[in-house]
Order: C-alpha cells, then sequence, then structure tokens
C-alpha cells in the first residue's frame, strides 16, 4: 500500500502458490526504515541472503516431508487395499520395490527435517547445511511422488476431488525451482560454498593471500600452509588405513549395536571425502566451479553423509522398534551406496587420471566397501509400509491426517484402518469365495448364500457388505460432463439404501470385473 508501490497481476503456477509481479515508480524509502538504523545501509542483500539461508532449510524441507509422509500414508493404504490376481498390489515385487522406495526416502526426509531444524532452532545460519536440505529433500519428494504415481496408476491420473496424489505431482517443480534451481544448488552451491565454508583452512589461507600487506601475511600464511599439508597427509593416512580396518570405531555412547557399524562407515568415507575435496581443490583451484559435473559428485557425497548421520541421531532418539530399524537400515543403506558411488565417478570422470588413480587406490584399495541394499530388506520395509507400524503412527502428528469417509485422503486412511479390523474375516470369505464356495452372482449374494451355509454369522456378513461398499468407494474416480465443468455423481453398488418403506432398494449388481478402479 506504499505509495508508488504497484502489485500487479499474479501467474499461475498451478498450486495455490502466489507470486507475480510487483513495480515501483519514484517510491521513496525514508533512512529510518532501514532494518537495524542507517548503520546497516547498504547490507540488505547480505541480510537477504542470511534469510534466505535460513528460510530455505525450513520451508522446502517441510513442505517436501509433509508431502512424501501424506503420499506414504495413502500409498501405503492403497496397496493394501486395492487387490488384483486375488492380492494386494503390495505384494507384488514390483510394487514393494517402489513402496520401498517410497519408505525408506520418507524415513530419510523426516529424520533429515529434524536435524536441520534443530541446528536452525539453535540459532545457526548454515547456509551450506540448508542448501543440502532444500535440494536434497525436494528432490527426495520428487522421487517419492512418482513412485506413489506408478503404484497407484490410474486412479492417480483422474483429476478431481478423489484424487489424493495429483495435486502433489503437480506442485512439484514449484519446489524444486524456487529459491534456487536445483541444478544450481547441486552444481555450484553446495560444494563451491561449502570448500569456503567447511574447510578448516582454505578461507584462511585466500585471505592471507589477498592481503593489502603481502610481507605482513607471509608467516602467518606458511603457518597455515603447513597445517594444510600436514592435515592433508593425516587424512591420507587415515583413509588408507580405514581401508584395512573399515574405518574409526568412534560413536556416540548412545550407539546400538544396528547403529555402530554405519558410524564407522560415515567415519572413513568422511575421511575420504576430506582428502578427495583437498585432490579437487588443489588440482582444479578455481575450475573446479566450472567442473560443475564433478562439484555434484563432491555435493552428492557431502549430502549424503550428512543425511546418514541425521537418520543416525533420528534412530537415536526413537523408540527403536524393528519397523523402525528396518526403515532407517534401507535409509542408510541407500545413502551410503550413494555417497560411493559418486566417489567412483568422481574418481572415473577426473582429468588427472593418475592423481585420481591414487587417491582412488588409498581410499578404495579393496573396491567397494558397501554393498547396494538387498531385495529382501527392501520387501520387508515394503510390508512394513501396509502395517500400522510405529513410524506410520508417528507421521500422523506431522500432517494433516483424518478418517473422515468422504475427505480426499480421510476416504482412503478410513478404508485401511477398516481392513486392518477384519482382515481375517474377509480373508477366510475372499478365500473361499473364490472357490466357487458360494451362489449367486454379486458380491451381497454370495454374503448371503454364506449365511445361509453357517459360513458366517449376521454380524459378520454386516461387516463384510460394510467393508465392500468402502473398498468400492476407495477406488472410485471422480467423472465429469463433457465440458470438464460438473462433478457427477457416483453409483456405489455395494452402500446399503432404503426407501421411505424401509425396503432394501440395494443394487445387486458387481461391476468389478467391468470397471477397472
Amino acid at each position: 500500500s506504499h505509495e508508488g508501490v504497484i502489485v500487479g497481476p499474479r501467474h499461475n503456477p498451478g498450486p495455490p502458490f502466489m507470486n507475480g509481479t510487483v513495480e515501483g515508480k519514484d517510491v521513496f524509502i525514508p533512512l529510518d526504515w532501514i532494518i537495524g538504523g542507517v548503520k546497516n545501509a547498504g547490507k540488505g542483500w547480505r541480510m537477504l541472503m542470511e534469510c534466505l539461508a535460513v528460510g530455505r532449510g525450513i520451508s522446502l524441507p517441510a513442505l517436501s516431508t509433509s508431502t512424501s509422509e501424506m503420499t506414504y500414508l495413502n500409498v501405503g493404504a492403497f496397496s493394501r487395499i486395492r487387490q488384483q490376481f486375488k492380492i494386494s498390489v503390495g505384494k507384488f515385487e514390483g510394487v514393494q520395490e517402489a513402496n520401498s522406495e517410497i519408505a525408506s526416502d520418507t524415513y530419510m526426509l523426516e529424520a533429515f527435517r529434524y536435524l536441520v531444524t534443530c541446528g536452525l532452532n539453535q540459532g545457526g545460519k548454515p547456509a551450506v547445511m540448508t542448501a543440502i536440505a532444500k535440494y536434497y529433500a525436494t528432490e527426495g519428494m520428487r522421487k517419492v511422488v512418482n513412485h506413489g504415481m506408478d503404484v497407484v496408476g490410474g486412479r492417480a491420473i483422474q483429476m478431481g476431488p478423489r484424487n489424493f496424489l495429483a495435486p502433489y505431482y503437480q506442485a512439484i517443480p514449484v519446489s524444486i525451482t524456487v529459491e534456487g534451481a536445483n541444478i544450481l544448488s547441486r552444481s555450484l552451491m553446495i560444494f563451491g560454498q561449502g570448500s569456503m565454508r567447511c574447510h578448516p583452512y582454505l578461507y584462511e589461507e585466500l585471505q592471507l593471500l589477498q592481503a593489502e600487506d603481502p610481507a605482513a601475511a607471509l608467516n602467518p600464511f606458511d603457518n597455515l600452509l603447513f597445517k594444510h599439508l600436514g592435515y592433508t597427509f593425516n587424512r591420507t593416512a587415515r583413509s588408507f588405513a580405514y581401508a584395512f580396518t573399515g574405518g574409526s570405531n568412534a560413536a556416540p555412547q548412545s550407539a546400538v549395536d544396528f547403529t555402530r557399524p554405519y558410524y564407522k562407515i560415515i567415519n572413513r568415507l568422511s575421511a575420504n571425502f576430506a582428502l578427495t575435496a583437498d585432490m579437487c581443490l588443489g588440482l582444479l583451484a578455481g575450475d573446479i566451479k566450472r567442473k560443475e559435473m564433478l562439484s555434484g559428485r563432491l555435493a552428492d557425497i557431502h549430502a549424503h553423509l550428512f543425511i546418514a548421520s541425521s537418520i543416525l541421531k533420528f534412530f537415536e532418539h526413537s523408540k527403536k522398534t524393528e519397523d523402525e530399524r528396518l526403515h532407517a537400515q534401507l535409509a542408510l543403506e541407500k545413502s551410503l551406496y550413494t555417497a560411493q558411488e559418486a566417489f567412483f565417478d568422481l574418481f572415473a570422470n577426473f582429468p588427472s587420471g593418475a592423481a585420481a588413480g591414487m587417491v582412488k587406490l588409498l581410499c578404495f584399495p579393496f573396491g567397494r566397501p558397501v554393498q547396494k541394499p538387498s531385495d529382501q530388506l527392501k520387501q520387508q520395509v515394503a510390508n512394513s509400509m501396509m502395517e500400522n507400524n510405529a513410524f506410520r503412527q508417528s507421521l500422523k502428528k506431522h500432517v494433516y491426517y483424518n478418517i473422515n469417509e468422504n475427505d480426499v485422503t480421510g476416504r482412503m486412511e478410513s478404508t485401511f484402518n477398516l481392513l486392518l479390523e477384519i482382515e481375517k474375516l474377509w480373508d477366510r470369505f475372499k478365500k473361499a469365495e473364490n472357490k466357487g464356495q458360494f451362489k449367486g452372482l454379486s458380491f451381497a449374494e454370495h454374503v448371503a448364500d454364506a449365511q445361509l451355509q453357517g459360513f458366517i454369522n449376521d454380524q459378520e456378513a454386516e461387516k463384510l457388505l460394510h467393508y465392500n461398499a468402502r473398498r468400492y468407494d476407495s477406488m472410485l474416480t471422480d467423472v465429469f460432463d463433457l465440458h470438464l465443468n460438473e462433478v457427477l455423481e457416483l453409483e456405489n453398488p455395494y452402500l446399503i439404501k432404503e426407501d421411505a418403506t424401509g425396503t432394501d432398494t440395494s443394487v445387486q449388481t458387481d461391476p468389478s470385473h467391468s470397471v477397472s478402479p
């Protein structure tokens, strides 16, 4: 509303993300409006960058984590409810592979978000950590939602008020674009800034090289240089020794037997990273910023060591249930394997093959120490995702969770909870039904015949009819008129309806063989 400020028309990125044009003409800002007073005039850009550094560690990781957690809840429920060839689709190994990615990445994102937020809450302004958070959180969300779309399939592509997944999918480009495009973050910012901010000697050395009095700076520079060389030789010796010992046993006292091997490999890869980074900076110098693919791989190593550390911290503060252990194990193995492969890709593409070969030999004389996660572990995590496990229950505290049968997400969750209550009865009935044990053409007729045979009692029949109605309703997609103007009411043949006289008027047909949910 300030004079001269013109708020123009808005853009439409798809999701309700408000942005647009703001123009100014002859705008006058009094000096006493400057934050911090006149002495802070000219420092606005630095303030903006610091605010952005903190903000990108909060808003986008929170958005990415909540999106992934809602995807975990809904896709996990869908995978158990939706059946094909008489079994839940979540039991197929191809679906299990996708679901294991959803589950482990969601666990990683919650752990990641937790550690970054704690650091910011303590007053830190870690620009590199928040750049890591922004990039790897939004990329993690992208993978989770894409896997969810693969699993839910046609149910997820038909737009309308019943679609619980497509809005997340549409919003992905916003998250990976705002506050620094992801390509830029990974290729330039994380290692490019991190090498200056995180290295124990490099920044001070460069400052001394640019000193106004070179003679006065010579002795301090020499001292730093010798410390830097000592640091590099120390990391060289440590990397080579860890190749034989597997890494340092240093770990918190709270570490349990499950986590200790992972602390060890993180300690090893951290020493390898310090040595590899020094090689890149020493041989490429300023050209490292132009070698964006190499810089991106160094960012991957740096980030995934941080991510693995956050997973360990999160697990240490968890209830340490078996389900949480499985989630944490898969997330850890994926992150450490990704970090390891980034090393080998960097060595293979480094301009100086001799230098890269020497460092590779020092760090990995016996080849790759980290193996890919096993199929068995992925299957265990995927099966856990379809259960009401401890991690799943914890997610309900962080997102908009409800069991309203008419809500876009509550519809699936309420049906999932209902299935958990009657699954033994449902499986027993469906097994007999598949064997042709009951007469009739429709599900309702099968239930009625099962009652006559004494296979189920009246209460069980009511439960089966109610769940089947909810199951069918949860699979329906929205339909519109020819102009996509109006949502049309969908008939659920399994819902029990009564007319004014109390007569049952249910539709006694079973369209499940002709209508693909």
